[in-house]
């Protein structure tokens, strides 16, 4: 699980596969009686599951500063560890229920960390493991379930799979369908909306939009989870923007929409989303492509070049690719001339 010269084993699966790997956690409302130990050992109480749960803040604040590649094998050994303690560990009903979502948590940051270091097969199964702990926790795993389907569809999306990445979000909305309003389902209607305007269903793309802000008003802050802390104000306007950049694939005109939304964004997140401040700075890039604004293109690749020399991530340079293809079908000015040069020089040492 931690030697990264070792060929993966685990397989990519994509359309019925993919979606019937993640049926079982659908069901949430059987619940499956707690595993007995395989060797009993070390007792475990709330207190373990709390030092596990700061262990993952701390790796998500890391993923968050400064990409996954620098602490992915740590989280992945961490991983590993606690699922030893799920097999060998001795606990409660109520510190068992608990250790599982404390590893489905986990799992979701080692799964996400993975695909943003470039480990696609090996990323989906850490979160379909993180899936099967979520089943595993009962109720309680409804909202980090539905936040692990997310990372599912995200993943899904980012690799060209739009009709996997709705199948999933849709699937994650019938999951959580019994939870209070909020932040959780917020961040499942944008990512609706997102693939939706992948495809060119435009009115079901402001449908799923509208519902995401009227989520996201109802979130009650007092009790966000950290796993869902991500997705503010700043991040639903950014997401909403991009649907409208991707709308705009089928309507010309809603490229104005993605620039003032992705624009918006941008300026009200925070400092250290590093990783998520440079994917803004492409995707202004590429709508300022779209709008025919080629210095305000060239200034948006740059501030993102600035950024992605302080991080490891391997979906940053994917998204760098694409916006240099972007540039490619500009007219040739020394704007555009010179951000490819730079988008080039960056990414010639991967």
């Amino acid at each position: 699980m931690t030697d990264d010269r070792t060929p993966s084993r685990a397989p990519h699966l994509t359309g019925a596969a993919l979606v019937n790997a993640v049926q079982p956690w659908l069901h949430l409302h059987n619940l499956e009686p707690l595993p007995a130990p395989d060797q009993p050992g070390t007792r475990l109480g709330l207190s373990d599951v709390a030092r596990i749960e700061a262990t993952t803040d701390a790796f998500r604040e890391l993923d968050n500063a400064h990409g996954g590649g620098l602490s992915r094998l740590a989280v992945v050994g961490q991983l590993q560890h606690v699922t030893h303690l799920t097999r060998t560990g001795t606990y409660t009903e109520e510190t068992g229920r608990a250790l599982f979502v404390a590893v489905a948590e986990l799992a979701s940051v080692a799964g996400w960390m993975t695909h943003d270091a470039g480990a696609h097969a090996d990323a989906q199964n850490y979160l379909l493991l993180g899936l099967q702990a979520a089943k595993q926790a009962g109720p309680d795993g409804a909202g980090i379930g539905g936040h692990l389907m997310n990372c599912l569809a995200r993943q899904a999306n980012h690799l060209g799979r739009t009709d996997d990445a709705l199948d999933l979000v849709q699937a994650a909305q019938y999951g959580t369908r019994k939870l209070r309003s909020g932040r959780l389902r917020a961040l499942l209607c944008s990512l609706e909306a997102r693939s939706h305007a992948a495809l060119g269903h435009i009115e079901e793309m402001t449908r799923a939009t509208g519902a995401a802000e009227q989520a996201l008003a109802d979130e009650d802050t007092t009790t966000t989870p950290g796993w869902a802390a991500w997705f503010d104000l700043a991040e639903f306007r950014v997401t909403a923007g991009v649907c409208e950049f991707e709308a705009a694939e089928h309507a010309p005109g809603r490229i104005g929409n993605a620039i003032n939304l992705i624009a918006q964004g941008t300026t009200d997140r925070p400092t250290d989303r590093v990783r998520s401040r440079a994917f803004d700075q492409i995707a202004l890039a590429r709508a300022y492509v779209r709008a025919d604004e080629p210095e305000a293109a060239s200034t948006a690749t740059a501030a993102a070049l600035n950024l992605m020399g302080t991080i490891t991530s391997t979906r940053v340079g994917d998204r760098l690719r694409e916006l240099d293809i972007e540039l490619g079908t500009a007219p040739k000015v020394a704007a555009t001339a010179d951000s490819r040069a730079s988008i080039r020089a960056a990414l010639q040492p991967l």
